[in-house]
């Protein structure tokens, strides 16, 4: 038989230790505590009536150091303040995710309402909030014991707001202008909450690398960007405005378009693939979006820590995880580039709450493992676009050295083959084409009827025409050019592109007519080691130097057939074995500081 119960309600009974448990997790550091300050200033400033406008808010960070006995102290100050009824309802709540809202109806940033008094209770020695409001001030907060209460003589104590700012001792502080005739006009209030004797703290509050890591930490990056948050130490202004950091973004990636979440993810565990909901009918599909920095964030950089995602809830970052940190990442060394944020609704829904107490990190679960997974695919995606990227600025970097190399070859060849022309194929003759115009020289005319004959043509251009009273055409040098890289002379200024089946030295009819040769920088071999080696290295040197012999045993092998020689096998088999002992000796005299 059954038992029938019915339980009869309490209130929950816990011991201060569950505190100090759940506390361990805010027990972080100090730029870490000081958000969450910030975010409670902010939310103050929205649950006006009506909500104060961004230029409005102002927040105020103030440091004092440790001196003549004295305990360092940091504030953080803003100028709505609160009621008794407030700190009832709210500061004295733990876990109300209700809390930083006060039964508003309005979005803030405030999570469960534990981040900034769990840092005043964990990173203190002693804290309290000196709050003033409707001509009443109270004084709230924790002492060396831990325990939290109303200041003895401090609950809705009567006062004028002259005597507020005194006791609250910021009335000698440079606040922003116009803050303290409003507060001293009754039109509004402040709060100023105070950590005494801030842990790992003793003299001098660095307050520098503090604020440096503030406006970094996730949680107050977007409130540093639209806030104005003032910097005092000593109770001097040190900082106007503390300013977010400015990313300039990689060109190419200016305008990479938001990523919208599937619906599902699949998670796969032991061989067994769930499909994870993303999205119903109470929360939509959210999205992520991705931007790529100019130059990479590193591990130890003093902006390393934007390298990471934001994920966002309803208003505000709910966790955040370094690129690193991302599940199975493949493209590591191009998502040092990679910075952004996920806005995905469903994390927060009650029924499977994915957010933790300290907003840091997700609950580990399906879900956020599905998600984190899915956001890594999407970063390797376009770290692969980045590789891409890169790899086109390798190679244009290395056709840019190579061309240099190039003018170098071209100027020897030339010099060479006025030579070898003749030692080897018993002079040049009779020339056959018309002479180039010359850069350096006095180059033969361009037309039979020229009067200019047997000049010396220019670097990489034609010799002169033939001597003599004969109207003959000048014998020309061939122009060596890099494909990808040099303007094409018969085109529209544009380079020529060839493919990778193009032949390694590759010319078209036009080409041919002109003397011109294309050195093909697309073939596998010429890729494979200008991205594994460079341009500078001896690999690539020698197969660029191959080339050109190629480019010689070519011309003459054109020169003898122009001569009207019978060119048998074995006479091309000796005349290319002269040109390319000839090549390789003239080489190693001329060559050797390019070459070895």
């Amino acid at each position: 038989m059954e038992l029938s119960v019915s339980i009869v309600e309490e209130r929950n009974v816990f011991d201060d230790h569950l505190l100090d448990i759940i506390g361990n997790e805010f027990k972080f550091s100090h730029e870490k505590g000081l958000p969450e300050w910030i975010k409670n200033c902010v939310d103050a400033y929205l649950r006006r009536d009506p909500p104060v406008a961004d230029d409005e808010q102002h927040i105020v960070l103030h440091f004092r150091d440790g001196r003549k006995g004295e305990a360092p102290i940091f504030e953080c100050i803003d100028f709505c303040g609160m009621t008794s009824e407030d700190i009832d309802k709210a500061l004295k709540r733990w876990g109300d995710p209700k809390a930083a809202s006060r039964g508003l109806n309005r979005r803030v940033f405030g999570g469960h309402g534990n981040g900034g008094k769990f840092y005043m209770r964990m990173m203190f020695e002693r804290s309290h909030f000196i709050t003033y409001r409707n001509g009443k001030l109270n004084i709230f907060g924790f002492n060396e014991y831990r325990k939290y209460g109303f200041a003895r003589g401090f609950k809705d104590k009567v006062c004028s707001a002259k005597d507020a700012v005194k006791l609250a001792g910021i009335n000698d502080l440079p606040l922003p202008q116009g803050a303290m005739d409003q507060i001293l006009k009754g039109e509004t209030g402040f709060t100023v909450v105070r950590g005494i004797r801030p842990n790992r703290i003793k003299g001098a509050v660095p307050v520098g690398r503090l604020c440096e890591k503030v406006r970094f930490h996730p949680q107050a990056r977007k409130i540093v960007q639209r806030k104005r948050i003032r910097v005092l130490h000593n109770g001097q202004l040190v900082l106007e405005r503390l300013a977010g950091e400015q990313i300039e973004l990689r060109p190419g990636f200016e305008n990479l378009p938001s990523i919208p979440i599937p619906t599902t993810l699949p998670y796969e565990e032991d061989g067994h693939v769930e499909q994870i909901e993303f999205a119903d009918k109470k929360y939509p599909a959210g999205q992520l979006k991705l931007m790529v920095a100019k130059e990479p964030f590193g591990r130890n950089s003093r902006i390393s820590e934007l390298n990471c995602i934001d994920i966002l809830g309803e208003i505000g970052v709910i966790a955040w995880y370094r690129i690193h940190e991302l599940p199975q990442l493949k493209q590591y060394a191009q998502a040092e580039f990679i910075f952004g944020e996920c806005c995905c609704p469903i994390l927060e829904d009650p029924d499977e709450d994915c957010v933790k107490n300290h907003r840091e990190k997700l609950i580990d679960g399906p879900k956020t493992r599905a998600l984190l997974r899915w956001i890594a695919e999407k970063v390797d995606e376009v770290g692969k676009e980045i590789e891409k990227q890169e790899a086109k600025e390798r190679k244009l970097q290395n056709l840019k050295l190579t061309d240099e190399f190039n003018k170098i070859l071209n100027t020897w060849k030339n010099q060479f083959m006025d030579k070898f022309l003749g030692e080897v194929l018993g002079g040049p003759g009779i020339g056959t084409t018309v002479g180039g115009a010359g850069q350096d020289g006095t180059g033969g005319g361009t037309s039979e009827k020229s009067t200019t004959k047997g000049g010396t043509g220019g670097e990489g251009q034609a010799r002169g025409g033939g001597e003599g009273d004969q109207k003959k055409k000048g014998q020309s040098h061939p122009v060596v050019l890099l494909s990808s890289y040099n303007p094409d002379p018969f085109g529209n200024g544009d380079t020529l592109h060839l493919s990778s089946r193009h032949y390694p030295v590759y010319q078209r009819p036009i080409d041919l007519e002109h003397g011109v040769y294309w050195i093909n920088t697309s073939r596998p071999l010429a890729t494979a080691i200008l991205e594994r080696h460079g341009a500078e290295s001896a690999r690539w040197r020698e197969y660029h130097f191959q080339r050109f012999v190629d480019i010689i045993v070519m011309e003459a092998l054109h020169t003898m057939e122009k001569k009207g020689m019978e060119l048998t096998f074995d006479l091309v088999e000796n005349k290319i074995n002269d040109v390319i002992k000839t090549v390789h000796d003239n080489a190693l005299q001329s060559l050797s500081p390019f070459l070895l």
